[in-house]
């Protein structure tokens, strides 16, 4: 699995998710960049990169299935909520078992500088980063720097 095919994968599953209202796909040189728009206006952006090599070693109970689809339709959504739906999203149903294995950073006793997001191993020896640089509230509009996102839209 590519960057472009999760990129598809989740603008066409993570409306299935309860409190996303849309997922897509911004229209510049940003090819591989997603933005989530949540019920009530907030919108949250993320960047997926990846690295391909060798196909992992796949044990049963890696954390890939079984991800809970969380409820993001409350007032204030924590952006770890929509880590793990893209997650679920991206690990549910997968007659090829796609994904094998999901490391999300906010689950992380200590985690990276990328504070939202996960490494997804893929079957076919892809290593995916769905990485959060941004967040914002109703009525707020995309900044145009990276900074560090809000734990909260």
């Amino acid at each position: 699995m590519t960057p472009a095919d999760l990129q598809q994968l989740l603008i066409e599953r993570s409306p299935g998710t309860p409190g996303i209202t849309g997922a897509s796909r911004r229209d510049d040189d940003s090819p591989y960049e997603l933005t989530v728009t949540l019920e009530g206006g907030g919108q949250v952006w993320w960047t997926i990169t990846g690295a391909s090599g060798p196909a992992p070693t796949v044990t049963t109970g890696d954390g890939a299935e079984g991800v809970e689809v969380p409820d993001l339709t409350g007032s204030s959504v924590a952006v770890a909520l929509v880590e793990q739906a893209l997650v679920a999203a991206a690990a549910a149903d997968n007659p090829d078992g796609g994904i094998v294995r999901a490391d999300r950073y906010s689950t992380r006793s200590d985690p990276p500088a990328v504070r939202y997001g996960a490494t997804l191993e893929c079957r076919d020896g892809w290593k995916l980063f769905l990485s959060c640089y941004g967040t914002a509230g109703p009525g707020h509009t995309r900044p145009e720097q990276p900074y560090q996102p809000l734990s909260h839209i």
